[in-house]
Formats: C-alpha cells, structure tokens, sequence
C-alpha cells in the first residue's frame, strides 16, 4: 500500500512540474550579476538601463559611479539611487569606489573611508571594492599598502560591510628582488577578516594564471568574480567558465558580475591589453609607485576596470581615445572635460553595450553550471 502511495505521489509530481512547464510558470530565476561599469552612457538613461538589465535576467548589481567627494550617486542620494534600482528588481550588492589611500596618512585615509562605508550601508551593499592601485614597487612599500588595507576594512566590519581589492593582470608581475607575485603578496599580507579579493576572471588570465588555480589556492580569499571576456561572456572561448563556476561554488561563494569593456576593434584590445602588459613590466622592474603613497594612477584614471592613461576618465572604454562614462563621481556626461560628446553617439554607445550585455546573459542563463 505504502509502495502505491508513493508511486501516486511521484506521478503527480511529475504531472504538476509537467503541467508548470507548460503553463508558462517561470522556473527560479538565477541570480545573475552585473557591474554596471559594463554599461556605457548609463547616465545618459539610468531607468531605461535599469529596466534593460532587468528584462536580460541581472538581478544584483555592482555600481561604480558613487562619488565619494559628494557622497551621490549620479547625483541621488545613495538609499534614493538603490531604490530606483529596486523599481526594477534590481538589488545593489556591491560597488567599485575610491577615497583616499596614503599610508603617510592612516588616520585621514581610514576617515575618508569611513565616510564612503555609511554612504554604502544606506544602499544596502554587502561589498565595497577598491577597483585599482598602482602598487609600491618595494616590498616595505607594499607591507604598508597591505597594513593600510586591513585598516580600512577594519572601519568597513564596524559597519557590517566587507572590503575587497579587484585585480588587473599587473598584480601578477613579480616583486623586484623576489620570486612572489604581487597579487600572492597582498593576499599574504592582508587579514582574511578584513580585506577579501575580488577576481577578475580576465585579467588574472592576460596576466599569464588560471583563475581555477588561484580558486583552489586561497579557496577563502576570492569571495565575488567579475565574469568577463574579451567582449561578449563566452564568445571567444579562451576561458573556461564551467571550471571557474565550478570550483567558486564548490569553494561556498555565489556573488558575481558581469562586467565588460566598451566594444572593441581586434586593435583596440590589443592596445588596452599592451598598456596593462606595460604597467606590469614597469612594476616588475622595480620601477611602480615606490613612494608607497597616494598612486599616480588613482589621479589620472578612476580605475573602473579600464587599462592606465585613459585620460582621466572612469576608465569605461578599455582602448585610449574610446572616452567612456562619467569621470568617477562627477555625476557628468560621458566624455566630461574633453568637449561634449554628441547625444545620439551616446545613445548609440549605451545601445551597443546593452546587447552586447543581453548576449551575455542569454549565455548564462543557458549555462546548466551557472546557479
């Protein structure tokens, strides 16, 4: 009798999973991710953006246009910015920004910080990433970098937030006069309760290393993915996305973003991969920011992602002369200090970056590994 209750139970299962399937009830959504640096001229259309991601499956979000000078986010208050996004079912989990960050100054260093982790508890995030620094060249310089660190994400825990570093490929140049790599060295020297590493999937493999390997070797340190390629996520095939998703998961991690350049030439991400291969020649060579201090490159790129020298800007075009977003925190329109770009080339740029973005998760959503 039981055997034949069981069986019935089964069968209607199976018969209401079939019936669901066919009604059109949606199956659970994944919870895909995207950095929002991916979408170029985003402030040109902050809604119809927000409403684009929605409809292409993201359902986190990682922000990097906070202003830490003003406390805005393209101009609203940070709580006002995350509520547009919830219109959209859009949650901001996480955000790339900067503040000051000199080791001659811990204490104005840690208040500036300070500042940046309440703004982003009013938005309700879980990480704040600091998205790019030209490391000290010397290993003194570094231990001091990484002291810093931990004091920041120390003011970020009082907050109920984690702080996190988002490499390029230059982390992995080796340290002059050693046989450690920087990223291996920030990693050593910074504390696991306060300082956790953002990996960019990409980059770590233009910098010469698998990204599977690096999961396996600090399964506790990388705690978000940025999931990038060339352009499109799986279109050109170099990276192994089921391995990676694979051994994130099984490390016990699942926040990740998309986050992709502006569309490039072949010649373009030539260029923009030669620029970082260059700064991480500069820091193997013991030749990088040896003052330990305030980096040159946080004054002349925002560090959003994009490769050094790009004028000052956010850093949204990967390639030189492609301009890009607003310039970190200035709530301005793409291309702000170099001449107004032309509104329809804007809407054509934030047009392409949103299929191109759409294709991304259409990848995803078919990916059988992807949660």
């Amino acid at each position: 009798m039981k055997k034949l209750c069981y069986s019935g139970v089964a069968a209607l299962l199976v018969l209401t999973l079939t019936f669901s399937s066919l009604s059109g009830i949606p199956a659970p959504k994944k919870q895909l991710g995207i950095a929002t640096y991916s979408v170029k001229g985003l402030e040109s259309d902050i809604e119809g953006s927000f409403k684009s991601l929605a409809e292409g499956g993201y359902k986190v979000m990682e922000i990097s246009n906070y202003n830490a000078g003003t406390g805005m986010v393209a101009g609203y208050k940070p709580a006002d910015y995350a509520a547009l996004a919830e219109k959209y079912g859009l949650d901001i989990i996480s955000s790339h920004a900067r503040a000051r960050f000199d080791v001659k100054d811990t204490e104005g260093t840690v208040t500036a910080w300070g500042k940046v982790f309440d703004d982003h508890k009013a938005m309700g995030c879980k990480y704040v990433v600091f998205p790019m620094n030209t490391w000290s060249a010397t290993v003194e310089g570094l231990k001091a970098e990484c002291d810093l660190m931990n004091k920041i994400g120390e003011e970020a825990n009082k907050r109920g937030l984690l702080f996190g570093y988002h490499n390029h490929s230059f982390e992995f140049a080796q340290i002059a006069g050693t046989d450690q790599l920087f990223e291996d060295f920030l990693i050593a020297n910074t504390d696991p309760d306060k300082v956790f590493f953002q990996m960019d999937v990409y980059w770590t493999k233009v910098g010469g290393q698998d990204p599977v390997a690096y999961l396996k070797k600090y399964p506790t340190r990388f705690k978000v993915l940025h999931i990038k390629d060339e352009y499109v996520i799986g279109e050109s095939g170099t990276l192994d996305f089921k391995a990676i998703f694979k051994q994130f998961y099984k490390n016990g991690y699942k926040d990740w973003f998309v986050e992709m350049e502006a569309k490039m030439t072949p010649e373009q991400r030539k260029q923009s991969v030669a620029m970082m291969e260059q700064m991480k020649q500069r820091m193997t060579q013991g030749t990088g920011n040896t003052a330990g201090g305030q980096a040159a490159g946080q004054q002349r790129n925002a560090g959003q992602g994009g490769a050094p020298g790009q004028g000052g800007t956010q850093g949204q075009g990967g390639a030189p002369g492609q301009g890009g977003q607003a310039r970190q925190g200035t709530g301005q329109a793409p291309g702000a200090g170099f001449g107004q770009r032309d509104p329809k080339a804007i809407a054509e740029q934030l047009k392409t970056s949103l299929e191109g973005i759409r294709q991304s998760a259409d990848f995803l959503m078919k990916a059988k590994y992807v949660k």
